[in-house]
């Protein structure tokens, strides 16, 4: 069993509205994050330490907060997706706590990320690696511009289980596309 939201076509999101806010993450922030990424399942003392280190090493990470609470996040990272290949920007854990999902959240953590690596890197692609089960962002992803590139049962060190993983890409030209259709 997945914690993936099920993806039904015919099931429009609620908006979150007003009520998110979308800022960087801070070190003050690394014990709320741990929880959102304890959602996904597992140890929470290994969330903390990999929580401190996003927010040390990851030169974007955005958090969402609705009154206050910690209830997704989104970061990006130069990465080696591909051994032999120079890093190359990579989405870095879009997570949004599952009692918050379908409300725009991930899409508004996801642009914001977007925005920031494009604004230091214009020219780059940018990558995302997905479980080729969770179609609602996958879908979110190909709304945003993304691409399918591949599907193996390991991506960017990341080994699917029993499954496989979707990576995806963005070009540059998507994010011209995009501002020009809003």
């Amino acid at each position: 069993m997945t914690d993936f939201v099920a993806f039904d076509p015919l099931v429009r999101a609620q908006r979150a509205g007003e009520a998110v806010s979308i800022r960087p993450a801070t070190a003050s922030d690394a014990e709320a994050l741990s929880v959102v990424m304890a959602t996904r399942g597992g140890d929470m003392d290994g969330y903390r330490e990999q929580a401190r280190g996003l927010i040390e090493r990851l030169p974007v990470l955005s958090v969402a907060e609705i009154d206050r609470e910690l209830v997704g996040y989104c970061g990006a990272q130069p990465f080696v997706i591909e051994p032999g290949r120079e890093p190359e920007l990579l989405i870095a854990g879009l997570t949004v706590v599952p009692v918050h999902r379908r409300r725009g959240i991930a899409a508004r953590l996801l642009l914001d990320v977007l925005d920031k690596v494009h604004d230091s890197s214009a020219e780059e692609p940018v990558f995302s690696v997905i479980n080729a089960q969770n179609l609602a962002s996958i879908r979110l992803h190909e709304a945003l511009g993304f691409e399918e590139v591949g599907r193996a049962a390991t991506l960017a060190r990341i080994e699917f289980t029993g499954g496989e993983g979707v990576l995806l890409r963005r070009r540059p030209a998507a994010r011209r596309a995009a501002a020009t259709d809003s």
